[in-house]
């Protein structure tokens, strides 16, 4: 029996749907500054290098692509950060395995200690790609910055929420000292992520950004804020639209109708990331702008002012979309404000 994604996906010539939450470095689009600060990291040889971002704005993507276009070194991609520096033993003897029966035996390394000395007789040199470090403990952090001074041939690209840095600031000063190359990625402009839809229609089998009418793609931004991860979850709303109605294409009346499921205000602000949570705190006190909100943040974490005030003008549109903000034109400006039943939330709190 033929279910009705099936059919639909056929008549677009489509062989899957092109936006589920896969990562594929050959379809990354946009970033091609970050991709290039990754790979002179690597060239020159330095140990370790940090790259932030807000919740769904590409850093898994980048560590994906940097791990398929990094011949010549030996990559561990450490996915989840292991819950005690003890745990890096078997993610070693897992990424240098030897034969299965005398692994059994006779495991590569029984102890932490005994990894500096063991990876330091590796010909290759070698790269740990360690994702979402913000949910890391100190100790597991410790010992990775421990293997980035005892180990010459060894680098370590740390990636994490923003909220990382105030974590190393404040508990790991000796890591932090370590970090000699900060990469951020934010979001993706209209036309990056126009080209994005492209190519993950087309990656299924597609042509150009059929179904999708041009205006939806603007719409599309404005709703996502260019947040590819929230780019593909709207794409994909559409397309079940698209296959519940037996519509041939999705229309900017679809993505109207597309309601976003209610959340209770205090489920919201529970997954909202450690900026966000900051910019309700500030906006509980009093309307602001962008610029504001960036004045009040350590402007050393940023290459310059204009970063900060496109990082946070970014996640406040983000957070409009989502229906936490409200914002007005003032002259030149656009001020941001608490949407209500946030701000009652913040009030009774």
């Amino acid at each position: 029996m033929v279910s009705k994604l099936s059919e639909w996906l056929k008549t677009h010539n489509w062989i899957v749907n092109p936006f589920t939450f896969s990562i594929d470095s050959r379809i990354l689009v946009g970033y091609e500054r970050q991709k290039s600060d990754l790979v002179t990291f690597l060239e020159s040889g330095h140990k370790v290098a940090l790259l932030v971002g807000p919740t769904g704005s590409g850093k898994t993507s980048l560590l994906k692509w940097i791990s398929d276009n990094s011949n010549g070194y030996k990559i561990i991609y450490v996915g989840k950060p292991p819950l005690k520096a003890e745990d890096f033993v078997d993610i070693m003897n897992d990424n240098f395995k030897r034969h299965w029966f005398l692994a059994l035996f006779i495991p590569n390394i029984k102890h932490p200690y005994q990894i500096p000395e063991f990876l330091q007789k590796k010909k290759k040199r070698i790269v740990i790609l360690f994702d979402e470090a913000h949910e890391a403990e100190i100790d597991v952090l410790e010992w990775l910055r421990v293997l980035s001074d005892q180990v010459e041939n060894l680098s370590v690209i740390i990636s994490a929420l923003p909220a990382f840095e105030d974590l190393t600031k404040d508990k790991l000063e000796t890591l932090r000292k370590r970090i000699i190359t900060r990469i951020e990625v934010l979001s993706l402009t209209k036309e990056e992520m126009r080209e994005m839809i492209k190519r993950r229609i087309e990656s299924a089998g597609g042509s150009g950004i059929e179904p999708f009418d041009g205006p939806v793609i603007d719409l599309v931004y404005e709703r996502t804020g260019g947040f590819p991860r929230e780019v593909i979850r709207l794409c994909n709303d559409l397309v079940m639209k698209a296959v519940e109605q037996g519509a041939a294409r999705i229309t900017t009346e679809m993505l109207a109708a597309e309601a976003k499921k209610e959340e209770t205000p205090i489920t919201m602000i529970e997954h909202l990331t450690q900026m966000e949570k900051y910019v309700i705190e500030l906006l509980g006190k009093n309307p602001m702008t962008p610029g504001e909100i960036a004045n009040t943040l350590n402007l050393e974490k940023y290459k310059s002012r204009q970063h900060a005030v496109r990082s946070v003008n970014n996640i406040m549109k983000l957070m409009l979309n989502a229906g936490l903000l409200e914002r007005e034109k003032r002259d030149k400006a656009f001020v941001y404000s608490l949407a209500p039943r946030i701000k009652t939330l913040v009030v009774k709190a």
